[in-house]
């Protein structure tokens, strides 16, 4: 963890120092006649998991406000992931042997050791827009486009949000809906559901070509002034999506009582998961803020449950310590927990037959997670605002699977989180 950190650290460091090195160059450039009136953003967000995936994110957003007091917002954002991801498969009392998504070479994982495939990366171009039209002074419309490509995933969306202001403006009723659409080409093709992961240079029971998945969500809210100092919110989600929906990089080991099967071409038996092409989600969101002497308190709940099983709570706190001259601190709690998909297996059983659906993603697992962070704002001397956010993230399973002979399987992660944002 130490050295992770120092990394990050000096990521970040070199990261900073860049972009405040580039305000001076930039801040002439916004003062010119074509983007007077224009606010920025820049944020630079670097993740990285104990021994596992690492990311490196950076972001620019801009912002205008017209005479109309219309407004308009652009981002733009790119990702760039690297490191180990889980396969799946479980941890064995002796070595295993998988085969890469290309199918062109093997890869091992040593007795006791979680799966991992270390050659996973990728990157991620994001753009989006939203325009902000106010209707007349109690209503507005807010339209939103995003486009976001993937080595294996592209995706382009749309939204519309209709907001009215009613009961002397203390009382906003949203209505809103957004349509996704997603095309998937995976590395190495698509694997037939269930069937089995060969050696390298075998047939992998896969077919080339593209896969879609399409995705609509529907958001009804209310947001209502409760009195000088308080403001609650109170919103209902609901989203379906149709199409692909399976990881095509994750397995499950197929076991024979407690020890790993033979494969046909590999040491051990595995299988590609299958998961419904369709999925439906209902969620329940409140939010209350209030001013306290001076300082802002922030809570929310989310309640998300859906038709394959999964169930979620999320409890999250955000206290704003305001001090003197633009500084304050903010000090966040994050509590999350999951209920398994009825699907989510960590093995499978030989003597039984393979079921329609299954996954050992720990990402559909029964779960708990919890982010304890600070993050402190402060002015820069030439008056615009900056901060710096740390925050650990940690996840674990609700029970701790045993592989077939007993080793434990780390499905648990442990990240730390740092964010430096400079508005001008």
């Amino acid at each position: 963890m130490k050295t992770e950190f120092k990394n990050i650290h000096g990521a970040l460091k070199t990261a900073t120092g860049a972009l405040l090195g580039a305000s001076g160059l930039v801040a002439p450039a916004m003062a010119s006649d074509t983007m007077a009136g224009w606010e920025a953003d820049v944020a630079v967000l670097v993740y990285s998991e104990t021994d596992r995936v690492s990311a490196f994110e950076p972001a620019i957003s801009l912002k205008k406000t017209f005479d109309d007091e219309s407004v308009l917002g652009l981002k733009l954002v790119f990702d760039s992931l690297t490191g180990a991801s889980h396969n799946g498969a479980m941890a064995s009392n002796t070595p295993q042997t998988f085969t890469r998504p290309s199918g062109n070479s093997n890869y091992d994982a040593a007795a006791g050791e979680t799966p991992l495939d270390d050659t996973f990366h990728d990157s991620r171009v994001s753009i989006s827009a939203n325009y902000e039209q106010p209707i007349n002074r109690l209503n507005k419309m807010i339209y939103g486009v995003n486009v976001s490509n993937e080595y294996d995933f592209f995706s382009v969306g749309g939204s519309a949000t209709y907001m009215q202001d009613i009961n002397e403006r203390n009382t906003t009723l949203t209505a809103g809906v957004s349509f996704e659409y997603n095309t998937i080409k995976p590395v190495g093709g698509f694997a037939d559901p269930m069937s089995e992961m060969q050696t390298s240079g075998v047939d992998q029971n896969k077919t080339s070509g593209t896969d879609t998945r399409v995705m609509t969500e529907l958001l009804l809210g209310v947001t209502q002034i409760i009195d000088r100092n308080t403001l609650m919110q109170f919103n209902y989600g609901y989203a379906m999506s149709d199409g692909y929906h399976n990881d095509p990089y994750k397995i499950l080991s197929v076991l024979d009582g407690n020890n790993l099967t033979t494969g046909s071409t590999l040491p051990g038996t595995y299988v590609y998961e299958n998961r419904p092409d369709s999925r439906a989600k209902h969620s329940l969101f409140s939010k209350v803020k209030h001013f306290l002497n001076g300082d802002v308190v922030d809570l929310s709940y989310r309640y998300m449950w859906d038709d394959w099983k999964v169930a979620s709570h999320t409890l999250d706190f955000h206290y704003r310590l305001n001090m003197s001259d633009g500084f304050y601190l903010e000090p966040h709690v994050r509590y999350y927990s999951q209920d398994a998909a009825e699907f989510y297996y960590t093995s499978l059983n030989s003597a039984e037959p393979l079921p329609e659906f299954a996954t050992a993603d720990y990402r559909l697992g029964g779960m708990t997670a919890t982010t304890l962070g600070i993050k402190v704002g402060f002015l820069t001397p030439d008056g615009n605002e900056s901060s710096v956010r740390l925050e650990y993230y940690q996840q674990a399973a609700d029970t701790n699977p045993k592989d077939v002979n007993g080793v434990e399987t780390q499905l648990g992660i442990d990240a730390v989180i740092l964010q430096y944002n400079y508005s001008f």
